[in-house]
């Protein structure tokens, strides 16, 4: 019997450590930890976006990692105005998207470019990090990866 109960232990036990792996794609977590490739859902919340909720890529979800990449400043540099965020993103955010994609910006109408950027505070604590995405203009839900067929 207790053989029996010690195997029912081992079995649940695998079945959650199952459970956790196959939903590791769903788990919400930081926006600064969000990776190219990565798929999620846009927060409601449009100021000071802190966390953000993972999809897998071939389901429904709002947006798509194409670039992450460090905003060019020392730790002594001041905080940059939005512009000079919307410069950045411009310069790098928009080759990254053809190059990703195969697509060119400026004729995928039905795409939008967005990005994350440090927040003040992150700024302070020495946070340079930009993370470019893509997202349908129209809001609707993506339901597979816009990666070009040349990059997988």
């Amino acid at each position: 019997m207790q053989a029996c109960v010690h195997l029912l232990c081992r079995v649940a036990i695998l079945l959650l450590v199952a459970g956790f792996v196959v939903s590791c794609d769903r788990i919400g977590g930081s926006a600064a930890d969000l990776r190219v490739g990565e798929c999620f859902d846009q927060p409601v919340e449009t100021t000071e976006i802190s966390d953000v909720q993972r999809q897998p890529c071939n389901e429904a979800h709002d947006a798509e990692v194409i670039l992450v990449v460090d905003y060019p400043a020392t730790d002594d540099d001041s905080y940059p105005i939005g512009l000079t965020f919307g410069n950045f993103v411009d310069e790098q955010c928009k080759p990254a998207f053809k190059t990703y994609t195969g697509l060119d910006f400026d004729t995928a109408t039905d795409l939008d470019l967005s990005y994350f950027y440090p927040t003040r505070e992150g700024w302070s604590d020495g946070d340079r990090e930009v993370t470019c995405y893509i997202a349908r203009a129209d809001d609707a839900k993506m339901t597979s990866s816009l990666r070009a067929a040349s990059e997988t």
